[in-house]
């Protein structure tokens, strides 16, 4: 219950503060412009549907792909596997997702938004609610695969839809909002299955979880807006090749790649060294660490501001340095020291995200949405890979040699944002994790 009391107070503390947000693209004065100039909206104003829609897809995608991630020891344990085989059941679903985001965009481009997005919604309910039931593991890690498959229609379309239906006016409140919504889920599906599986099993902890979600995609579905939504004409794939060529875009997609894939590494294996010796912490309290979660909520808020005073380079290396010194805090035997230290690279991989991936779309002068799709490609692809990697980490020197790989990771993502091709002019976006 506590669980939930405290997600509750972090959901309204998003909801008081979401419209004092900064406008991405329009300066406050053009604001109040452009709201002068619309009608005052109706009962049923279709922004606030919309944002109600967006923030069912946010914290039922991201609670749903990371809900595993707090019971790896325990799954590893009653499974007789290894941690880095454990670790797959995170990957294999951000794996999928990775996999998934083109092909739902191009789906998306010829059905419509919406209804591409009711397709992902009603599958990944569905899947929620099923897989935990499969029988053995490499069931559970092909079924965690398919549900990464549907899921990555709802990151991949969930901005795109806002542009093309949100008044402009809103859209900067709106994306706001959807970022906090992704941020609550990740924190809640790794929070609250933990003390339910103490008490029932990781199998019943993951089904209830589903149930809610479930819930919340139907609710999705029937929030999202009437029928098919703007068709657009199929780009050419030769955008793609484009972007590919592009020595700043793929900078920006490695830093991505790099840096949640240390962050995801982190998360994955501080649990089996805290639950061992000399620590011995219970399960419950050691799902506490994911409360560092809110340092990257805050610093991906933070992110614009920073950006728009000290200039994108200048963030992303304070970023990735801010990175490297959480982890070397890491190795300390001070949990108090631990817990600093995850605090920081948490909030580095934020911060360092959301410029990134605002680079992107302000670099990106023609298929925009494409070369927004490979960054999330090659960030949920770093996400999935370094997140395993960590497991061979861990059991060739436990914590010291997963620290040395995060240590890596942030030197090669600092390396690229040293380079010359990363700069850009000054763009504030925001993104999620």
């Amino acid at each position: 219950m506590s669980g939930w009391i405290v997600l509750h107070w972090i959901h309204q503390f998003f909801e008081s503060n979401i419209d004092s947000m900064p406008s991405t693209r329009l300066t406050e004065k053009e604001t109040r412009a452009a709201t002068a100039r619309q009608p005052t909206p109706p009962t049923g104003n279709p922004d606030r549907r919309l944002s109600a829609a967006l923030w069912c897809a946010g914290v039922a995608t991201f609670a749903l792909m990371y809900a595993p991630q707090g019971l790896l020891t325990q799954i590893g344990h009653d499974a007789s596997v290894s941690p880095a085989q454990a670790s797959l059941l995170v990957s294999a679903s951000t794996l999928g997702l990775a996999l998934s985001v083109l092909p739902w965009a191009r789906f998306s481009d010829r059905v419509g938004r919406p209804t591409a997005m009711r397709y992902a919604a009603a599958t990944a309910g569905l899947l929620a609610v099923a897989v935990p039931w499969l029988p053995t593991f490499d069931a559970l890690v092909a079924g965690r695969f398919v549900q990464g498959v549907a899921l990555g229609g709802l990151p991949a379309l969930a901005m795109t839809l806002l542009h093309e239906v949100a008044a402009p006016a809103r859209t900067a409140a709106l994306a706001g909002s959807y970022v906090a919504a992704t941020s609550l889920g990740g924190l809640s599906g790794r929070l609250l299955v933990v003390p339910v599986a103490d008490h029932l099993g990781w199998r019943p902890a993951l089904a209830i979880l589903g149930v809610g979600l479930a819930t919340l995609m139907t609710i999705l579905i029937a929030l999202l807006p009437a029928g098919r939504g703007r068709r657009v004409p199929v780009p050419s794939t030769g955008s793609l090749a484009i972007h590919l060529r592009d020595t700043r875009l793929l900078a920006l997609f490695g830093i991505g790649a790099l840096l949640v894939g240390g962050m995801v590494a982190v998360f994955n294996y501080l649990p089996f060294r805290l639950e061992a010796a000399p620590y011995h912490l219970a399960p419950t309290v050691v799902s506490l660490i994911f409360l560092a979660y809110l340092a990257g909520t805050a610093g991906s808020r933070a992110a614009g501001w920073l950006v728009g005073r000290l200039g994108h380079r200048t963030v992303l290396v304070s970023a990735c340095t801010f990175m490297a010194g959480g982890t070397m805090l890491s190795v300390a035997g001070s949990l108090v020291l631990i817990l600093l230290g995850v605090a920081a690279i948490t909030a580095g991989l934020f911060v360092g995200h959301a410029v990134a991936s605002g680079m992107v779309g302000a670099h990106a002068k023609t298929g925009r949405a494409q070369a927004t799709a490979l960054y999330n490609v090659s960030y949920y692809a770093g996400s999935s890979l370094f997140g395993w990697v960590g497991g061979i980490a861990w059991a060739s020197g436990q914590w010291l040699y997963v620290a040395v790989l995060v240590l890596v990771l942030t030197a090669l993502a600092l390396v690229l944002a040293l380079l010359p091709s990363t700069t850009a002019r000054r763009v504030v976006a925001v993104e999620s994790c």
